[in-house]
């Protein structure tokens, strides 16, 4: 109730925060002309060359003498509103959209009607998830509330599980805060209010393990729940550093699931350990220079390095293990240019793109080297 108050009632926490898009692949062409009683904008004259693309279509794009000038009398920024966006749809409105299909506004403006679905399927999914994570891992007695020794804890499964919640309080926070953009939340207050939420989420968890005699609360977990949305906040307000970077998953049944190596069963895809990789991935052409853009060939904007962590011989053992490392190929998802038109399957993409897919990769290891098509 707390967070559902503060989001109805939320505002900006400042405008001077870099927002954080990634809109190499859609410059806008030409801006359909609003009257001034549409919307509030300023006359391009008021704007200087560093912050004459403070709309969101050009938000972290680097513009060159030409290009300002060029289009100066075009492409005057306008501060997006529900009323605006119904104004020009149909006349490139997809020019003013994010990566992801969502919309980055200045000021909140909220359609109560969004807001109230998308708490709701936060709230669905995290009873679906808390139920499906009780009936694999709280099946044990209980006990008082107790929490782990951080430096034993942290000797486990070889950071495997440290790298799991990493990754899903990044995911988590990210999805919140496009549900919190697409409610209308200003673009600024959904970044916070989605690491909040990833961080809640994954926190109640920690609560629940400090319940249970063989568990307990891990402060191990929680600083990777920590860096994780702490990660997805810096990527977004640093989005010309660190938007390229983007943590990954992949996962296939281990030959230690598969032969019932493990000490404990496991009864899901989240308990085995040695099936599971972790990836962070670098987009190159997010990082290639404005002008060396123009001749680069948009067929190869998506393609991108992988860099993989892994680990076996934990079933038996799980203070032991032997780690892998991985580099490969990545694709970027949201950079393939397929029905970008539709603000829906930007955001499908931008979800799918936390999947790493089968690709040429090296594996190291303590056995060797191995080279092939890795999942």
């Amino acid at each position: 109730m707390v967070i559902v108050q503060s989001v109805c009632r939320t505002q900006d926490i400042t405008s001077n925060i870099t927002s954080a898009t990634d809109t190499t692949n859609y410059l806008v062409q030409s801006e359909p002309t609003l009257n001034s009683n549409d919307t509030d904008y300023k006359s391009s004259d008021d704007y200087s060359a560093d912050d004459y693309f403070s709309s969101l279509a050009f938000r972290n794009n680097t513009i060159d003498e030409y290009q300002y000038s060029f289009h100066r009398n075009t492409l005057a920024p306008i501060q997006l509103s529900h009323e605006s966006e119904k104004k020009i749809n149909g006349l490139n409105v997809t020019s003013f959209q994010m990566i992801d299909g969502t919309y980055w506004r200045d000021k909140s403006e909220l359609n109560y009607g969004k807001l109230f679905i998308s708490f709701c399927a936060i709230a669905a999914a995290d009873l679906i998830a808390y139920q499906y994570a009780s009936e694999v891992w709280y099946k044990d007695e209980t006990t008082g509330f107790h929490t782990l020794d951080f430096n034993k804890d942290m000797k486990k499964w070889q950071y495997m599980d440290k790298m799991g919640h990493f990754t899903t309080s990044f995911f988590v926070s990210d999805l919140t805060s496009k549900l919190y953009r697409w409610s209308g939340i200003s673009g600024t207050s959904s970044v916070w209010y989605g690491a909040l939420t990833g961080w809640l989420w994954m926190l109640q968890i920690e609560i629940s393990d400090g319940f249970m005699k063989n568990w307990g609360f891990s402060w191990g977990d929680l600083l990777a729940n920590t860096i994780g949305s702490g990660y997805f906040v810096l990527q977004q307000f640093n989005y010309e550093l660190l938007g390229g970077i983007t943590p990954k998953f992949s996962y296939k049944v281990s030959t230690a699931k598969k032969n019932g190596d493990y000490v404990i069963p496991p009864e899901s895809f989240i308990q085995d350990y040695e099936g599971m990789t972790f990836w962070l991935t670098v987009n190159i052409h997010h990082y290639i220079p404005e002008k060396w853009k123009e001749g680069y060939p948009e067929w190869l904007a998506p393609l991108g390095i992988a860099f993989g962590y892994s680990a076996k011989d934990l079933a038996g053992n799980l203070w032991t293990g032997k780690k892998e490392f991985f580099i490969g190929m990545d694709i970027d998802i949201r950079k393939i240019p397929i029905l970008d038109d539709w603000g829906l399957f930007r955001f499908i993409k931008s979800e799918l793109n936390f999947i790493r897919l089968p690709l040429p990769t090296i594996r190291i290891s303590q056995s060797g080297v191995w080279y092939g098509f890795y999942f």
